[in-house]
């Protein structure tokens, strides 16, 4: 099993959070990964990764929670 394939499956926020158009929780996914990857892909923290990724989307301009 990859790395990636590890680190989504421990937290699945996708499931967990169905209120963002499939293509802003893909970016989210590849930028939670992105930080999972600099942290040396230390497990345990996908929740946290998750998280400061979608914060950090969100403050884009043009990116908006879906209704």
């Amino acid at each position: 099993m990859s790395k990636a394939v590890e680190f989504l499956s421990s937290v699945n926020p996708v499931q967990q959070k169905p209120d963002h158009q499939p293509e802003v929780q893909e970016r989210i996914q590849k930028r939670a990964y992105e930080l999972y990857e600099a942290r040396g892909a230390t497990p345990g923290h996908a929740l946290e990764d998750w998280t400061q990724a979608e914060a950090e989307l969100l403050r884009e301009p043009g990116i908006h929670r879906a209704a």
